[in-house]
């Protein structure tokens, strides 16, 4: 940074400015966040006008049928087999070692790939492989993005710029409705067939993610290439690591360190806190998830984790906004108004998103996770209501339909408040630095694994089915989030209130030495100690010697 645009480090107060190096770097890893949201919900404006241009029920003009159902659900779902393939790659020592921004970097060229493919596509087959490549970038992203943002923000500012995650992944939602406006409904009848855009228009919307992922690779590559300080003091890169902790606060570098400077000292200790985090990760070996599992220390925030990225699938936002336009048709919305009741949803959502970004350091991760779930078990119970005959016998005409739509754009605006915007947050926050990658590719194996059994058995239920098994979950949720998660506002990301640094001494894991662990290693080692004193003092002896000889 050029000395006019940065502060002097003289002051003492840490202000981290809004726009600067740390804005940048985020603006350039949400673009991640968009083709997030753009992949999970293209299908759900042109999915019914691919089956016709495709034949899949037999005929030029019929879209649904269990031929179709069974196609269109396993080309939403197969994004999300990829995205599981993906997230468990994640998990990998090697690929966490070549640091949150590469990782973007390679999900750019799956996504890339993905569309290509899809965008040339001549059948279900090449859709499928298409919709996988895809799901592998999304896999690697949905992690990647969320740690990249955390790592790289100013502690002051991490909690509103990793709800801009969210924030990207309904515009990416709304953008991949609202793209689809032009196209014409399905055929009704034998006497329509297809014509005009609505022959090709859908290739375009299965291709548009190749550009956004090719301006976010040159971005990373050449425009921004910079990592965050905690990978460059895993790469002993001290000096590097500095100089990008200071300028994420707008600041310079001083030349001479003044410590008796409030701002300046903060962020040594910060630095300070990163070597000791580094120093100690490296004296303990690879901790697997399944050997977390079983720790005293780590199991809870390990559980909890899971927990939360199952229920933030299994709640169904994925698979109502997947198959919105035919979940609102069902309700009686007419098939003419059906993209642009999506778009007004998808609208609502976004707006949602923003306002949350804005309350997650303020309210707190806990409150607005209780809020959403507690919202959105309440929208699907309003939604059940209004569509059963008993209740719609007191109603005027027409008004199951409307009132479908504002019951689920409150669902989905619920979901943005709360566990679109809390919980890779919550996760990314919970587990010290030793377990954080492979518990966080865990977490993310499990939550694209419930996307797929959302999204691909969404297809085959009615409105009143979906309503009735997704309220069920999001009641659930609301108590297991009441009972077992706990606030981490403000907190340091190596010590959560679920694994804080004064807790390390009951982990047989983390701290295997420590002498408050009975740990039958240690124990064991002791054994053979004495074993071999005991065999040398007998040998030192004169009846030893003779034994010996």
């Amino acid at each position: 940074m050029p000395p006019s645009s940065a502060r002097s480090v003289a002051e003492d107060a840490l202000a981290p400015p809004a726009v600067g190096l740390a804005g940048r770097l985020v603006g350039g890893a949400v673009m991640s966040s968009f083709m997030f949201g753009y992949s999970i919900c293209v299908l759900n404006s042109c999915g019914e006008l691919i089956s016709v241009n495709f034949e899949w029920c037999g005929n030029d003009w019929q879209s649904d049928c269990i031929a179709s159902r069974g196609s269109q659900g396993m080309i939403n779902a197969s994004v999300y087999l990829g995205a599981a393939l993906g997230a468990l790659l994640s998990g990998r020592s090697w690929f966490n070692a070549l640091g949150s921004r590469t990782q973007l970097v390679l999900s750019d060229v799956y996504f890339a790939a993905g569309a290509l493919i899809c965008a040339l596509s001549a059948g279900v087959g090449t859709l499928i492989v298409g919709r996988f490549a895809s799901g592998l970038g999304l896999g690697i992203s949905a992690i990647a993005t969320p740690m990249f943002v955390a790592e790289i923000s100013p502690r002051e500012r991490r909690g509103s710029n990793c709800a801009m995650h969210g924030v990207f992944i309904t515009l990416g939602i709304l953008a991949s409705i609202a793209f689809g406006i032009p196209q014409s409904p399905p055929p009704s009848g034998p006497g329509e067939t297809l014509s005009g855009l609505d022959v090709w228009y859908w290739r375009g919307l299965l291709g548009f993610p190749l550009v956004v992922s090719v301006i976010q690779a040159l971005f990373f590559f050449f425009v921004c290439p910079v990592d965050p300080p905690s990978l460059l003091v895993a790469r002993g890169e001290m000096k590097l690591a500095r100089s990008v902790l200071y300028r994420t606060y707008g600041l310079e570098v001083p030349e001479k360190m003044n410590l008796s400077n409030k701002g300046q000292a903060a962020l040594e200790l910060q630095l300070k806190d990163l070597k000791e985090a580094v120093d100690t990760a490296k004296t303990i070996p690879r901790i697997r998830v399944i050997q977390a599992m079983f720790d005293p220390f780590l199991r809870t925030a390990v559980f909890l984790g899971v927990g939360l990225a199952a229920f933030q699938q299994l709640c169904g936002i994925n698979g109502l906004m997947a198959y919105s336009n035919s979940l609102f048709a069902d309700a009686g919305i007419k098939p003419s108004l059906l993209t642009l009741a999506s778009t007004l949803m998808a609208s609502a959502n976004v707006l949602a998103s923003i306002f949350s970004s804005r309350l997650v350091d303020h309210w707190g991760r806990r409150k607005l996770l209780l809020f959403g779930a507690f919202c959105q078990t309440v929208a699907m119970a309003l939604v059940t209501f209004f569509i059963d005959p008993r209740a719609q016998a007191m109603m005027p005409p027409g008004t199951s339909g409307p009132a479908a739509v504002v019951c689920f754009t409150i669902f989905v605006m619920s979901f943005s408040f709360g566990l679109g915007a809390v919980t890779w947050l919550y996760l990314s926050e919970i587990y010290p630095m030793e377990i954080r990658g492979p518990s966080l590719s865990a977490c993310g194996v499990v939550n694209w694994l419930a996307s797929f059994i959302v999204v691909f058995g969404t297809r085959f239920l009615t409105l009143q089915s979906a309503c009735h098994v997704f309220g069920m979950v999001c009641f659930v949720g609301l108590l297991g989030t009441y009972v077992w998660v706990v606030e981490t506002k403000g907190c340091s990301m190596d010590d959560s209130p679920l694994t804080p640094k004064s807790g390390r001494g009951s982990s047989p894991l983390l701290t295997p030495n420590s002498p408050n662990i009975p740990y039958k290693k240690m124990q064991d080692e002791e054994d053979e100690d004495s074993d071999e004193k005991f065999s040398l003092e007998g040998a030192a002896t004169p009846a030893g010697v003779a034994k010996a000889k």
